[in-house]
């Protein structure tokens, strides 16, 4: 159907035979794009027929071109507010149009999208500019119900002319699959660092490959990223998101793709809820993670994100053991619920845990700019953790050092506006397991937590379940003092200890038998933390209520200024870890699952002081 110089020829030719008084009015370049599609291939649009499609006038090159599969054709015509209209034949249920605009990669065209149940009266869906390219750019709009879908062209950027290569209304389009497939990734793509603007979405190809991301909000992938850099080792980061959404994203790498997975973006200040799961010590690859994992993963418990409280990866803490005690027992949550982890004492068995870092993308938001310690923002709640490795002498002095952790620490603490405030990290301050308490992380965090009010402390290291009573310095909080309840959630999968005395008077519940998670829920001014069991019951509940000030009344300017600072923030939070490909140590035979108590034996380490 290439007739487009048809019209403009004839003209030309009776002018000259017949010299009429003007020549013909000028028309659109003829001369296709450098870079022309071979055939109309547009993302997310379930394309519909057109029955029928008519224009407000036409250059000669007719309206039906814009249905010939054919991008070398063409409709268009000269003028401001000008239009083309394609009738589907019956109402249908439409969600967007998809357009390749003739010469898109040189000129923006001004446009609006409407549609009509009658043909007679027509609403407006969409109001825009084109990209700046020669794809077939698909605009969405809310869903509705419409037989007759107009485009109304106002010309571009560089003339009044509105030519439309190829035109399609758009209904509702399945979303992608949720099996994965090609060859299966050797460690499948796991959340991390997760905020209300973006996301990283980390994985391992078996081969060397730049792969990319496909991600948009709800099933629609409007958008995707490439890891920019070929390896074996991916961190991909989203940007552009919104707070408090659900996205959804696939990874496409080494002729591998995964399954559609979905997320939500941290929410922001003004929200007043917020749910979490907590636990530590479950790095083992057996058989007690396995079904403790197995009830995380319910609907029922199903959290925002996971706080992973030490010991992550039994005994060593290595690459190898990150990966089967860790990445592949926990693959269907981490894919859809971003952990936010703490090294633990095993960690550190491995050059001071540098396999963990490695494994991990969390914020370094500290003037260190290290993953050891950090904090993030969930809507009502300011999460701080904090490397107790560090400060029990596992840590060497350039690697990290008390007084900068304390220091940085305070300062977090401070500016901390958020109504409630949650610390977590591996040794405990309050313990009356095997190893007792750490009376360095409680005399030297202790007194922070009590001057800036952190409402809850979450630990493990000791293979139990303790909740201590509201505590204040080294006692349990009298009446007129604000106490802070101190948990070790280290049941998660290593084999359970003996608790070595009686329990004491300040301990509000000790168990050493269930293992299992904790799951905590902020609503407004109420914060309950319940331990499940791998039995699917619940064993313990702490509810701790507070009045809240007052929402402030900046409203609008208080977002964007909210917004900002969330930008600025995660600025900072590019991996640092290795996306490339890096010698790792060979491992020598199989990794055997950390199932015993000998395998998950703690190291000697500096005694409580």
């Amino acid at each position: 159907m290439r007739n487009r110089l048809l019209g403009p020829t004839c003209l030309l030719g009776a002018w000259l035979a017949t010299g009429c008084e003007s020549p013909p009015s000028p028309t659109d370049s003829d001369v296709p794009p450098a870079a022309l599609p071979e055939s109309l291939s547009a993302s997310n649009c379930n394309q519909l027929v057109t029955k029928a499609v008519t224009a407000s006038g036409d250059d000669g090159n007719v309206p039906g071109n814009t249905q010939d599969d054919n991008l070398a054709t063409r409709w268009s015509a000269q003028g401001t507010g000008v239009w083309l209209q394609m009738d589907l034949g019956s109402a249908q249920t439409l969600t967007g149009t998809t357009i390749a605009w003739h010469r898109g990669n040189e000129r923006q065209n001004h446009f609006v999208v409407s549609t009509s149940t009658d043909g007679g009266t027509f609403t407006q869906a969409y109001s825009g500019d084109s990209a700046l390219n020669t794809s077939a750019q698909t605009v969405a709009f809310s869903s509705r119900s419409a037989r007759y879908v107009r485009i109304t062209v106002n010309g571009n950027t560089v003339n009044d002319w509105n030519s439309i290569a190829e035109a399609r209304a758009c209904a509702a389009a399945a979303p992608p699959s949720s099996s994965d497939s090609g060859p299966v990734l050797p460690r499948l793509p796991y959340l991390q660092s997760v905020k209300q603007t973006s996301a990283i979405v980390a994985f391992r190809t078996a081969s060397s490959c730049n792969p990319t991301v496909r991600y948009g909000e709800g099933t629609s992938l409007t958008s995707s990223v490439s890891a920019g850099v070929s390896g074996t080792r991916h961190a991909v980061k989203l940007d552009g998101l919104s707070a408090g959404r659900t996205y959804s994203y696939v990874v496409e790498a080494c002729g591998s793709k995964t399954g559609l997975r979905g997320f939500q973006t941290s929410t922001t200040s003004s929200a007043t809820k917020a749910h979490f799961t907590a636990m530590g010590d479950f790095g083992t690859g057996g058989s007690m993670q396995a079904k403790v994992m197995a009830v995380m993963n319910t609907p029922q418990w199903r959290s925002e994100l996971l706080l992973a409280l030490g010991d992550n990866a039994y005994p060593d803490g290595t690459d190898a053991e990150f990966q089967e005690h860790l990445f592949k027992p926990m693959a269907g949550l981490l894919r859809e619920v971003p952990m936010f982890a703490t090294p633990g004492n095993h960690e550190y068995v491995t050059n001071q845990a540098q396999p963990y870092l490695d494994n991990m993308y969390l914020p370094a938001n500290n003037p260190q700019g290290t993953e050891r310690y950090y904090s993030f923002d969930w809507g009502p709640v300011h999460f701080i953790s904090l490397d107790s490795n560090c400060a029990v002498g596992l840590a060497s002095a350039d690697r990290c050092t008390l007084a900068a952790q304390k220091a940085w620490a305070e300062s977090d603490l401070a500016a901390n506006t958020r109504p409630w405030t949650v610390a977590f990290f591996h040794h405990p301050s309050w313990s009356s397991g095997e190893h007792g308490s750490q009376l360095t992380m409680r005399r030297q965090f202790g007194p922070l937590f009590e001057k800036y009010g952190v409402d809850l402390v979450l630990t493990g290291h000791d293979h139990d379940y303790e909740r201590s009573k509201p505590m204040y310095g080294d006692n349990v909080a009298s009446s007129t003092q604000r106490g802070i309840p101190y948990l070790v959630v280290g049941s998660g999968g290593a084999t359970l200890r003996a608790f070595p005395s009686s329990q004491p008077a300040w301990t509000a519940l000790r168990d050493n038998q269930a293992y299992g998670f904790l799951d905590v829920t902020v609503d407004g001014g109420t914060l309950t933390a319940r331990l499940i069991t791998s039995g699917n019951t619940v064993r313990d509940t702490l509810t701790l209520r507070k009045t809240l000030a007052k929402a402030s009344a900046r409203g609008v300017q208080a977002s964007a200024l909210e917004a900002d600072e969330a930008a600025a923030e995660e600025a900072h939070d590019t991996p640092p870890g290795p996306t490339d490909d890096r010698a790792e140590p060979l491992q020598r035979g199989p990794v055997p699952p950390a199932d015993t108590l000998e395998s998950v034996a703690d190291p000697e380490e500096p005694l409580p002081q």
